[in-house]
Formats: structure tokens, C-alpha cells, sequence
């Protein structure tokens, strides 16, 4: 069984870079800095989610604080929390499926850490 070289991006590493931004910026960033000289489409895409995974983290961390540090409105810190969640899992699944199907994507918000050369 003979198997031929792939010709496109590497969809499967782009779409695991934007399932890791559930997670925060790290493994996106590693993914980045592993491809960014050998694939643009992986590149870019891994950006996008440093990008979106650095966003999801810092409103985590605020919200945190607010549930720790404002005890009278610590229960709006906490829904917070729970709304960051739900909405990077919705948000990073549906980017995920598209750049599967090698479709470029993008985040509705994000914080810019990475270039993304768009």
C-alpha cells in the first residue's frame, strides 16, 4: 500500500489548535510556533485560536476575581464563568468543524497576541 504526500493544509492540526483554545493560548501557541515557517493555512489558523484562547483565558481571570474579591455580587463572577465556558466550547467546536473542512474561520471577539497576517 503506497500513500501519497498531502497537497493541502493540514486540516487535522488546525482543527486540534482551535479545539485546544477551549484550554486557553498554550498548545495553540505550540502548534503556531511548531508550523509557522512549513504551512500558512495552519499558521494562521493557529493564531486565530492563540488569539481566542488568550480572550477566553483573560475573562476567565477577571471573572475569578470578581467572584473572589466582590463578595456582595460574587454570584455574577461565578454565572460569568459558567457563560465563558459554555460560549469557548460552542465558539471553538464550530470553528474546529469548519477549518476540518478546510474553510478559513474566525472568532467573533479575541485578544491580539499572535499576528495572524490576515
Amino acid at each position: 500500500m503506497a500513500f501519497a504526500a498531502q497537497d493541502g493544509p493540514d486540516t487535522g492540526l488546525a482543527s486540534f489548535a482551535h479545539l485546544a483554545a477551549i484550554t486557553g493560548p498554550a498548545i495553540p501557541a505550540i502548534v503556531y510556533l511548531t508550523r509557522r515557517r512549513t504551512d500558512p493555512f495552519v499558521t494562521r489558523e493557529a493564531a486565530k485560536a492563540t488569539n481566542a484562547g488568550m480572550a477566553f483565558l483573560v475573562t476567565f481571570v477577571v471573572a475569578t476575581l470578581i467572584e473572589f474579591y466582590v463578595p456582595l455580587v460574587a454570584f455574577v463572577g461565578r454565572l460569568t464563568q459558567l457563560a465563558i465556558v459554555v460560549v469557548a466550547v460552542m465558539v471553538c467546536v464550530q470553528c474546529s468543524r469548519r477549518v476540518r473542512d478546510g474553510l478559513p474561520t474566525s472568532y467573533p471577539f479575541y485578544i491580539k497576541v499572535v499576528k495572524t497576517h490576515d
